[in-house]
């Protein structure tokens, strides 16, 4: 008899363990908003700026931890403003590809940035690459022509 309860007081510790862990799990997975799923194309061509402001949307207005991710791939980004405050205790921006910047500055306008994160706390930015295609500002530089600001990234 005293070894069955010691088998029963055993597995009774483990459940309570168990259910412990997986109910503490997801408050602390972050949401997940991936651009590709809102539409961005990975093709270098297709501008797939509203994609990253819908992630960005989403993932701002999260009530806990979110992450908006960038596959691999090429992503042609005309102009994106990423603004703050946000609901979510923190942001990651993980990006796995390349975001291309318009060949043609003139695309962005008068903004000054290409990218620009505003009024955001506890924001992560990982990994990728930023193309913001210097080489034909920076020649239209050595021309010694008017030329425009180009492609900048600003976390203000």
């Amino acid at each position: 008899m005293a070894a069955r309860s010691i088998i029963s007081f055993s597995s009774l510790a483990l459940t309570l363990t168990c259910i412990a862990l997986f109910s503490y799990l997801p408050t602390t997975l972050a949401a997940q908003y991936n651009v590709v799923s809102l539409g961005a194309k990975p093709d270098g061509k297709t501008d797939s700026s509203k994609a990253f402001l819908s992630a960005w949307a989403s993932a701002c207005s999260s009530s806990g931890a979110a992450t908006v991710r960038v596959p691999k791939g090429t992503f042609y980004v005309k102009s994106v403003a990423f603004n703050g405050p946000c609901k979510s205790s923190s942001i990651t921006f993980k990006i796995d590809g390349t975001l291309l910047a318009p060949s043609n500055y003139k695309v962005i306008g008068n903004t000054a940035n290409w990218i620009i994160f505003r009024h955001v706390d506890r924001l992560n930015v990982y990994g990728g690459t930023l193309d913001g295609r210097g080489s034909g500002l920076w020649a239209c530089k050595n021309s010694g022509k008017s030329c425009p600001d180009g492609a900048t990234v600003c976390i203000d």
